[in-house]
């Protein structure tokens, strides 16, 4: 079977936020493909940090921000549509889901405050040294296969090492112990983990 002989599930979905203080609503709309390919359709804890995000919205205006593994990129997305400047990253081989990043930016008009980058954790070629400092690092559901945690845990070091005041927003769904205890070493021996 070749790609074009397959046939693949395209929506959208839509995700509303609401402050009940102030009766502000937003919502971003995520162009999903149902596939195997983990980056094009939304992780469990992609809304969880997306919501943590928004109750952080005035803040995070006018900031720096990165995502991790974005994929469909729905908090990276949405810290665009409260006034962030966003750098949104995943593989660097999966051109399919840095155009899914790309997608979600244009379908809530926010392309022109986002770059899309390719960055494999763990590799460190000469354009990931030209990245900005960022002040804050966004990594939802980054941490689902053991074998790439010494990965993430470099290229989130690397990334802690290049913006010293940078502070990391990490949702995560505990799949393993190994997961929970990598995670929480980690976030000793850093700072700003949240």
């Amino acid at each position: 079977m070749t790609e074009a002989d397959t046939t693949t599930l395209e929506r959208d979905r839509l995700f509303t936020f609401r402050d009940e203080e102030t009766d502000d609503e937003l919502q971003v709309k995520i162009p999903e493909v149902i596939d195997p390919a983990y980056g094009m359709y939304v992780w469990p804890c992609a809304p969880v940090l997306a919501q943590y995000v928004w109750t952080r919205r005035k803040w995070i205006h006018g900031k720096h921000v990165v995502e991790l593994g974005a994929g469909t990129s729905l908090p990276g997305v949405l810290a665009a549509v409260c006034g962030a400047r966003v750098t949104l990253t995943d593989h660097s081989r999966l051109p399919r889901c840095l155009g899914n990043c790309l997608k979600s930016c244009q379908a809530n008009g926010v392309a022109d405050k986002v770059d899309v980058v390719g960055l494999t954790w763990g590799e460190f070629p000469p354009e990931v040294f030209q990245l900005p400092g960022f002040d804050i690092i966004l990594a939802s559901d980054c941490f689902y296969d053991t074998k790439e945690f010494e990965n993430i845990l470099a290229t989130l070091h690397f990334l802690l090492d290049r913006s010293k005041n940078a502070t990391c927003w990490i949702t995560y769904q505990e799949r393993s112990l190994i997961g929970l205890d990598c995670f929480i070493y980690f976030k000793e021996q850093e700072r700003q983990i949240y």
